[in-house]
């Protein structure tokens, strides 16, 4: 796939959802061997002229690449492997001599601090974790390197095809027409909302599978009227939600209100062709209104203004919630424990219902959160482009199953060290139908090693072990991805239509803003005149939503 050399390591990466890596240049002045690197100062035409570059030659002697880089609880270690010292890292340095150096590791929950502080200290590594406003304000000031020409030069023809599936993420990375950046690509439509129900529940009540928004209420009512966990008390919920609904991926409200046809939160075209705010569009009101009416009748939890994901999870586990709107992932995340403690409850996932006799699309997001940028003073910034192809091995039809890059035999997601992590747009829904015609066939030998991982977990609850359910109800079918392939097929689903960085009334406003709008909505669910959300539209304009239309118009011009 237009590598000249295939490391055994490289070649071990497996279809892993891998989260590739973005480790660039490094402030030694070894050169590359066989190829003359471009230093710091290296202007794209000076760059262009140099000999053609090896994408997959070793340093030697080896670099030191710095990088820093955030982590999460779900990361999970075995063998003595830590995020600095690791499967990944040992095969950077026995392949490409490449040393990788973390300057700093922080939880995600500090990482925007964090990262805040080191740029106002001019602190920068070879190799940056960004989001979109930093990547524009280090790039504003000159502090990345340009990574255009470098793109063209090392990036191999099989990591250009799995970067640029979604055109539209990749150029997310580009300013003023150049790359400055690797987008952290991943599938868009993973992101889309579907319906979660209970069906031994509906079962029970002889109750029909959603296909209106009208059943969804009948379901809700009957869900709390009928005592479907038969314990002679009224102690279920209708539909659950979080305090943080308008964008809690689980427990939210983005599937209910697309089926008014609005977008709360979102930015969508109107008839004109320009961008509006969804939360603002008349369609907000109607939804806003069925939710009022099932929390006067007792459908909504009353203190779900209050309650944070967590907490809605444990109803969900405790057998009182039975329907609510969420994402694919649910069925492992939030559904298991649930179906581990019951062993009758069975729920379903279903194409998200409409108000009307207009089908309800789903929206998503441009999915690109994150972006690898190189200090301007690398002196390899081309170290990048060769971490990035390595990783992108893993997805080449020919990479073998057995990876020790993807998931570990015990379950571990090695996957998650890697530091740099574009992945396939349908990375998931490939493997959705990959996974399903294995297990038909009963023949997993053309698996990657992710979805080798999935299918043994699948086949193990087949054989009757509950705790894997959640994976069987994601990959297999039914599934969460059964409904997200239908969407697909039928091209029914839309993106926010705004996928900058913040503009400036954003910056000084957006907060104040949506702390605004999750408060006016919250009180008209709970019973405040849904006058409240004339009002609110009018405030919102006034206040700065008015100068933040206009500067997200100004963007989608130049786009």
């Amino acid at each position: 796939m237009g590598i000249k050399r295939k490391s055994k390591a490289a070649a071990a990466l497996g279809m892993a959802g891998l989260l590739v890596l973005a480790a660039c240049g490094s402030n030694n002045d070894n050169q590359e061997n066989g190829n003359a690197s471009p230093s710091a100062g290296s202007s794209p035409s000076a760059s262009a002229s140099q000999p053609p570059a090896d994408p997959a030659a070793k340093y030697d002697p080896p670099i030191d690449v710095t990088a820093w880089r955030y982590t999460e609880s779900s990361y999970k270690y075995e063998n003595g492997d830590t995020i600095e010292n690791n499967v990944y890292t040992k095969a950077y340095a026995s392949d490409l001599g490449i040393n990788l150096k973390y300057q700093w590791t922080v939880p995600v929950e500090q990482f925007e601090q964090k990262l805040n502080v080191s740029i106002a200290a001019g602190d920068l590594p070879d190799i940056m974790w960004l989001t979109n406003k930093q990547l524009t304000d280090l790039a504003d000031n000159d502090l990345l390197y340009d990574l255009t020409d470098l793109y063209e030069q090392y990036a191999t023809p099989l990591t250009k095809s799995i970067l640029q599936q979604d055109q539209k993420a990749f150029d997310t990375a580009k300013i003023d027409g150049r790359l400055m950046a690797i987008p952290k690509t991943a599938s868009a439509v993973d992101g889309l909302p579907v319906l979660h129900v209970r069906t031994d529940w509906l079962e029970k009540l002889g109750l029909p599978e959603p296909k209106t928004m009208q059943d969804v209420l009948n379901i809700a009512e009957a869900f709390v009227t009928k005592d479907p966990d038969g314990n002679n008390k009224a102690d279920t919920i209708g539909l659950g939600l979080t305090k943080s609904f308008l964008t809690d991926n689980h427990f939210g409200t983005s599937g209910f209100f697309s089926g008014f046809h609005a977008y709360p939160q979102k930015w969508v075209k109107d008839e004109s062709g320009g961008l509006v705010y969804g939360s603002i569009q008349p369609g907000v009101k109607a939804g806003l209104q069925m939710l009022q009416d099932m929390y006067k009748k007792g459908l909504l939890d009353k203190e779900f203004g209050v309650k944070d994901r967590a907490k809605v999870t444990e109803s969900v586990a405790s057998g009182k919630l039975g329907m609510f709107y969420g994402g694919m992932s649910a069925p492992g995340s939030v559904i298991q424990d649930n179906v581990t403690n019951d062993p009758n409850a069975e729920w379903k996932s279903f194409q998200i219902v409409s108000a009307d006799e207009v089908k309800a699309t789903p929206i998503g997001k441009v999915p690109v959160q994150l972006y690898y940028a190189v200090s301007k003073k690398s002196k390899h910034p081309e170290a990048i482009m060769k971490l990035l192809n390595f990783s992108m091995e893993g997805f080449a039809p020919d990479a073998p199953a057995n990876s020790p890059f993807g998931i570990s035999p015990t379950g571990v997601p090695v996957y998650l060290y890697n530091l740099i992590g574009p992945e396939p747009a349908m990375k998931n829904l490939n493997a959705h139908h990959n996974i399903v015609q294995a297990l038909s066939s009963n023949d997993p030998s053309k698996l990657s090693s992710e979805e080798k991982g999935y299918y043994d977990r699948i086949v193990k609850f087949n054989g009757g072990d509950r705790k894997e359910w959640g994976q069987a109800r994601i990959f297999g079918t039914p599934s969460t991805f059964d409904v997200i392939d239908q969407y697909v097929k039928d091209d029914n689903y839309i993106l926010d239509a705004f996928y900058g960085g913040s503009t400036p009334t954003m910056v000084e406003k957006l907060a104040s803003l949506q702390k605004m709008e999750e408060e006016v909505f919250t009180k008209i669910i709970m019973g405040q005149s849904l006058d409240t959300f004339d009002k609110f539209v009018a405030d919102w304009k006034k206040l700065g939503g008015d100068d933040i239309t206009q500067e997200v118009n100004e963007w989608a011009k130049k786009q």
